[in-house]
């Protein structure tokens, strides 16, 4: 076949970027063509984002690739969850959207609960308790003159596509963080919305990922047949489409700031365990769901290295805990110390002191500490969501940021003593371009799409290199501290 040529529109919180995807028989490959820092912007005391100009830059950045690549067939857009922008009934934007970070949804899960149960509200939509979700996100603004005048509810990248085409609607994969959507189809819960007071109209509507939305026509465009496909919308649902796999049954580890561990699922899971120990069901490619567990992830790493004298780069930093000596040092990542502390180091050494513990002796010892406890906690609920899916599961896959670091894939294996695949990096991206090509009869169907991704971007293997006593034994003192900042909390 002829090369196919897409842009994948990746938004990120802190950048964004417009990638060049190209698909041939056997290979997919991508490049960046442009990107652009994206930050949360305070206005009149309110986080936002400043969606025109980001989306400006967003022109520019496909203009760019346009002019390179004339033969460019298809665009698709991914970001982050849970924001939405409001339209009036002219088409207009509203009010600038606000950022997930924002305060203003401070409250609002003990208010709701004099709306709906927990359970019920779990039961109905499948995702669990975030206090930045759509659904408190509108409750903190319910009945606001903003809300009384929207004719329209688009998700971040929902409102790209309409700026691009016209074209009104939003994806379930990004709808399904908002927990809105019913948890068995790709209508809005109407008992959710009408406790809200919102119509439900407002959302328009719902499409799933592969649909062909029509021609880009924005009129600051160079001239195109460019294509608008509906991808994974959600960033995380796309990199999980992508994971070049020939199996269904597989744990995956996205690791970034945040990791998330999850498995991908034909039905969720709805248990009040599940819900307790805050798994989530978000809705994937092809009817699935990926039942997933937010856990701090290389926020540790991020935190040491910047606590460290003069700036570390990531390949400084893997040499540095390549060559450091073993250690025993453990840290529960999951305790309140670690969630923003001023110097990171600092916290460790809090943690260390009130759990009887020496301090290291030195960075390379912190951060295989926060590698090593990363790799526990992943223990922990790897152990918890095969008990809740009644199913073990032989294989990890790893991807995003962490995936190239080869201590932390090792650590993984050593504890988990499962097989650890490492890679691709950037699954979002290529998670985006595969559905645009599928959907564009490039690629016959997701099984061929994760054959093609397999053959085109070599992932490592990892298997344990420790005695599996040490390995239990290391665990068994992560669940000693672990127990016991539960007992102080």
């Amino acid at each position: 076949m002829n090369i196919f040529r897409c842009l994948a529109i990746d938004m990120g919180a802190s950048s964004i970027r417009v990638l060049l995807g190209e698909v041939s028989d056997k290979h997919i490959s991508y490049k960046e063509i442009y990107r652009f820092k994206n930050e949360i912007i305070t206005d009149n005391g309110f986080d936002k984002w400043d969606i025109e100009a980001i989306y400006s830059r967003l022109v520019e950045g496909i203009n760019t690739a346009i002019k390179d690549y004339p033969d460019i067939a298809s665009l698709g857009v991914d970001s982050w969850g849970v924001d939405y922008v409001l339209i009036d009934q002219q088409g207009e934007l509203i009010e600038m959207p606000y950022a997930y970070r924002d305060s203003r949804t401070e409250g609002m899960t003990d208010k709701w609960k004099k709306q709906m149960s927990d359970e019920e509200t779990f039961q109905r939509t499948g995702i669990n308790f975030y206090i930045f979700n759509t659904l408190f996100q509108l409750l903190s603004s319910q009945n606001s003159p903003e809300i009384k005048k929207a004719d329209s509810l688009l998700f971040i990248p929902a409102y790209i596509y309409y700026r691009l085409s016209g074209k009104k609607f939003n994806e379930v994969t990004i709808s399904s963080t908002s927990q809105l959507l019913e948890l068995s189809s790709t209508d809005f819960d109407k008992e959710i919305l009408k406790k809200l007071d919102i119509k439900p109209s407002i959302f328009g509507k719902t499409i799933k990922p592969g649909n062909i939305i029509g021609v880009v026509n924005e009129t600051k465009l160079a001239e195109n047949q460019i294509q608008a496909v509906s991808v994974c919308c959600h960033d995380t649902a796309s990199a999980v489409a992508a994971i070049p796999t020939a199996s269904n049954e597989f744990l995956f580890i996205s690791t970034g700031t945040w990791c998330i561990l999850g498995i991908e699922s034909e039905k969720p899971i709805l248990s009040k365990e599940a819900m307790e120990l805050g798994f989530t069901n978000e809705r994937g490619y092809g009817n699935t769901y990926r039942i997933l567990k937010n856990i701090v992830g290389l926020w540790l790493v991020q935190g040491i290295q910047k606590a460290m004298p003069g700036k570390k780069d990531f390949s400084e930093l893997e040499k540095i805990v390549s060559e450091a000596e073993p250690t025993n040092h453990i840290v529960d990542p999951e305790d309140t110390l670690f969630y923003n502390p001023e110097n990171m180091l600092e916290a460790f050494d809090s943690y260390f002191e009130k759990t009887g513990q020496s301090k290291p002796k030195s960075i390379g010892q912190y951060i295989r500490c926060a590698y090593n406890s990363l790799s526990l906690a992943f223990v922990y609920y790897i152990h918890k969501i095969e008990s809740l899916a009644n199913h073990s599961y032989k294989t990890i896959h790893v991807i995003g940021g962490g995936s190239q670091s080869v201590y932390l894939c090792q650590s993984i294996a050593n504890y988990t003593l499962k097989q650890v695949l490492s890679g691709p990096v950037e699954c979002a991206t290529i998670g985006n371009i595969m559905v645009q090509a599928i959907a564009l009869d490039k690629i016959k169907d997701i099984e061929e799409g994760r054959r093609i991704i397999k053959n085109s971007f070599p992932q490592k293997a990892f298997k344990s290199q420790i005695n599996k006593n040490e390995s239990k034994e290391m665990y068994q003192k992560f669940i000693k501290l672990k127990n016991q900042q539960y007992v102080r909390e």
